[in-house]
């Protein structure tokens, strides 16, 4: 299962990706496979109201994978489930989570 995490940076962008630890020449970093920018947009026809949108973040990197420093790191922390299946609809496996499971269901895809 993918580590799909958020990053917030000192820069105050949040970029979404599948996040690992590597080393580079002896120095540690996170490593972000298909990383995404999260944006704050407004909903259209709405002044007050905003939604969250994706953006593809440094998108000519090579085999789509960003190392990042760890002094610019302010945070790694899980997204919720619905920002989750949104960056998984786009960038990543295309699995969405549901929102509830129906165990009556699933006792009977068991038995079987």
């Amino acid at each position: 299962m993918a580590n799909v995490q958020i990053i917030k940076l000192t820069s105050g962008e949040d970029i979404m990706g599948e996040v690992s630890d590597t080393e580079i020449d002896g120095k540690a970093f996170l490593l972000v496979d298909r990383p995404a920018v999260i944006l704050m947009m407004p909903k259209p026809g709405s002044d007050d109201e905003f939604g969250v949108g994706l953006a593809p973040y440094a998108p000519f990197a090579k085999e789509h994978k960003v190392p990042i420093f760890p002094n610019h790191i302010i945070s790694v922390y899980d997204p919720d489930r619905n920002l989750l299946n949104t960056y998984n609809t786009k960038f990543g496996s295309g699995l969405i989570q549901p929102e509830f499971i129906n165990k009556k269901i699933l006792n009977e895809v068991k038995k079987k």
